[in-house]
């Protein structure tokens, strides 16, 4: 049996986005008002961008459980995680993020599964 968790509550919003770069299953962070972009390392992320940016919005996903890709040399661990932006579409852990629940992880595909 698979284990799915992905969707379950999902909330979603259209943004305005700012920057390059910014593609489907990204973590993004509010740059301006209505605004989401990749931002900089250390921002608390708004969320994950859901598809691809067409007239300069995107459908972010704010709420719910998504899978975002996550940097660096430690791995959030199952259970509450503070995470934050990682500044390149990924998240991080940080212990003045965003608390998350963080309900799966694969170490090698370095993602994870996240209650926003």
């Amino acid at each position: 049996m698979d284990i799915c968790f992905e969707g379950v509550g999902q909330v979603a919003a259209t943004f305005q986005v700012s920057g390059e770069g910014v593609q489907p299953g990204m973590a993004v962070t509010l740059t301006g008002s209505g605004t989401v972009g990749l931002g900089t390392a250390g921002k608390l992320p708004c969320g994950v961008v859901l598809g691809g940016v067409r007239g300069g919005a995107a459908a972010v996903q704010i709420g719910g459980v998504v899978k975002v890709g996550y940097s660096g040399d430690t791995a959030p661990v199952v259970g509450w995680q503070g995470l934050a932006c990682d500044g390149q579409g990924g998240v991080k852990t940080a212990a003045s993020g965003l608390s998350c629940l963080v309900l799966a992880v694969d170490t090698t595909a370095k993602t994870a599964v996240i209650k926003l």
